[in-house]
């Protein structure tokens, strides 16, 4: 304890008094930065580890470095109920009133520092006469309070009062500390909980997609070769009408085919998890446009392709998907109206992405439509066309899923640009090697 007694004025002493004087002055000064810098050690060492019942015994090992004391514990919220934990001298129960005690009440609800000095007649340490109990707070709530009891009265001051603050602080640290850290534990335990319950719920959707698209497949395939047979065979037997109706039938059977394979990319989308490589992009648009050949010529769509295309780091058979999936788009809503309706596919470097194009003469997309456009089933209604609204919607997918992004620009009666961007593949070495070779 850092006091000075009172001796007279210091002009009034001697030679020998000042000297004394003086050190007992230093002594007290360096007894409580000793006292300061134990509380700095405890600090240290217990927050070193987030085990509570460690920090716990680090507090009763190291506190008699501090001050004097007959009793020290803690009270601690577990399950919502507080509870003393003993950590010197005789064991205290927890009162059964233990927020409405005199000393330790204040504490609890008010957050309020307690120093008794000559005893209360709180059943909690009623034993001992000098007690100080201090709130542990963080983050602005209270976490519990530390505890010291001492037989004799008028055995804590305010100097005392002061260290265990500043221990209580560090305390108060190691709890917010460790209470965070077992948040984290439980919700990362919780997570992964729902992570594999989400995974078991998408193998078992998969499961259910390829069943449920093979069972549909297989009488589908039947109908649409029936029809097939029946307008080959049957034609010159059969009126017109019932042609047409065959037809039809036909017809719509390869709609729901395309639907099928729809719903099926959307579920192997899910769960892929093979690594991307350089992908040549002109390959997958050429194969993507000969899926459309007859239909193309049929409309009189000219398609343009640019020469040069950039790598880029991807899966053709994604890509391909993506351009088949946007040229099908292009071909729907072209329009009759066009004089030289045309397709034009285009892919440019842009520093570490590429954008690919795929820009039309067609109908365009109103602004109010555009924002959701690439929602599933999401069709625009301004022609009567066919199909489920999921193309672009597997395209947002896949794209997405490649770490690119996908957009449009459009304007009504001019025609809609669609856009997305892949990562560019690295060029490799001896290429770049070459190409400065020829440059010099």
């Amino acid at each position: 304890m850092l006091t000075i007694k009172p001796t007279g004025r210091l002009e009034d002493l001697d030679r020998d008094q000042l000297l004394q004087t003086v050190r007992r002055l230093l002594a007290e000064a360096d007894a409580l930065s000793s006292r300061i810098a134990a509380v700095s050690e405890i600090g240290i060492a217990i927050n070193r580890t987030l085990d509570l019942t460690a920090i716990q015994r680090v507090i009763a090992q190291q506190a008699k470095w501090l001050l004097d004391f007959d009793h020290c514990s803690v009270c601690l919220q577990k399950d919502d109920v507080w509870q003393i934990n003993t950590l010197f001298g005789a064991q205290e129960a927890t009162p059964p009133q233990l927020l409405e005690t005199e000393n330790l009440g204040p504490a609890l609800t008010r957050g309020q520092p307690q120093i008794v000095r000559e005893g209360s007649p709180s059943p909690f340490m009623a034993q001992y006469a000098s007690q100080i109990i201090l709130p542990l707070v963080a983050d602005n709530i209270i976490l519990g309070t530390i505890n010291f009891g001492l037989a004799k009265a008028l055995g804590y001051t305010q100097d005392d009062m002061r260290i265990v603050y500043m221990l209580a602080l560090q305390l108060s640290s190691a709890l917010r500390n460790t209470r965070n850290f077992e948040e984290l534990e439980r919700t990362r335990d919780a997570l992964q909980n729902r992570a594999a319950e989400l995974e078991a719920r998408n193998q078992e959707l998969d499961a259910y997609s390829h069943t449920i698209a093979h069972d549909l497949k297989s009488p589908l395939n039947n109908i649409m070769l029936r029809s097939e047979i029946l307008a080959s065979r049957f034609s010159d037997k059969l009126p017109p009408q019932a042609l047409d109706f065959v037809k039809g039938i036909r017809d719509s059977g390869v709609k729901m085919n395309e639907m099928i394979d729809q719903l099926l990319w959307l579920a192997k989308l899910r769960n892929v998890k093979d690594t991307v490589k350089p992908t040549e992009i002109r390959p997958t648009v050429d194969n993507a446009v000969m899926r459309f050949m007859a239909v193309l010529e049929e409309k009189g769509i000219k398609v343009e392709i640019s020469p040069d295309m950039p790598c880029v780091l991807a899966h053709s058979q994604w890509v391909e998907e993506v351009f088949a999936n946007l040229i099908s788009n292009a071909i729907k809503y072209m329009g009759d109206t066009c004089a030289a309706p045309s397709i034009t596919i285009r892919a440019v470097a842009k520093g570490d992405y590429v954008r690919c194009e795929v820009q039309d003469t067609g109908i365009g997309i109103a602004p109010e439509d555009q924002a959701r456009l690439f929602e599933m089933f999401t069709r625009l209604h301004t022609l009567n066309v066919e199909g489920l609204g999921l193309g672009l919607s597997i395209i947002h997918r896949i794209v997405t899923k490649l770490n690119g992004q996908v957009g449009v620009e459009s304007s009504l009666g001019v025609g809609s640009t669609f856009w997305f961007t892949l990562p560019a593949a690295p060029i490799p070495i001896i290429e770049k090697i070459g190409q400065d070779e020829h440059v010099g």
